[in-house]
C-alpha cells in the first residue's frame, strides 16, 4: 500500500494542475476507522468534475497506486474516489454547499 503522504501529495498536485478550486485536506484518523484522509475539491462544472476524476485515476495508474472504486457517473455533480486510506470528493460548488461534507468532517465532537 502506498504511503499516505505520497497519495495525498499526488492528488493535491493533480488537482492543482487541473485547476480544481477550494482544495481541502482533512485528517480523519481520529474520527473514522475506514479512512485516514479526506480530500475535497471544487470543479467549475460537471464536465470539470469528470475531467478531474480522470486526471486523478490516470495519475494513480502511472504511479501504481491502487484505487478501490469510484462513485458517480460522467454527468454527476459529485464524484467520490476511494483510494483506500484516502477518500477524494470532487464537487461542483453548488453540490459541495448542498452536501456540507466540510462541516461534517471538521466538526468537533465531545
Amino acid at each position: 500500500m502506498p504511503r499516505l503522504e505520497k497519495v495525498t501529495a499526488l492528488v493535491k498536485k493533480t488537482l492543482n494542475e487541473h485547476k480544481a478550486e477550494d482544495i481541502l485536506i482533512i485528517d480523519v484518523r481520529d474520527k473514522t476507522p475506514f479512512a485516514d484522509t479526506y480530500i475535497l475539491a471544487n470543479a467549475l462544472n460537471v464536465r470539470h468534475v469528470n475531467a478531474l476524476k480522470e486526471s486523478i485515476l490516470e495519475a494513480f495508474a502511472k504511479n501504481n497506486i491502487p484505487c478501490s472504486h469510484v462513485e458517480g457517473s460522467v454527468d454527476s455533480a459529485w464524484i467520490l474516489i476511494d483510494a483506500y486510506h484516502v477518500i477524494i470528493n470532487i464537487f461542483t460548488e453548488e453540490e459541495r454547499k448542498r452536501i456540507s461534507l466540510d462541516e461534517l468532517l471538521t466538526k468537533k465532537y465531545d
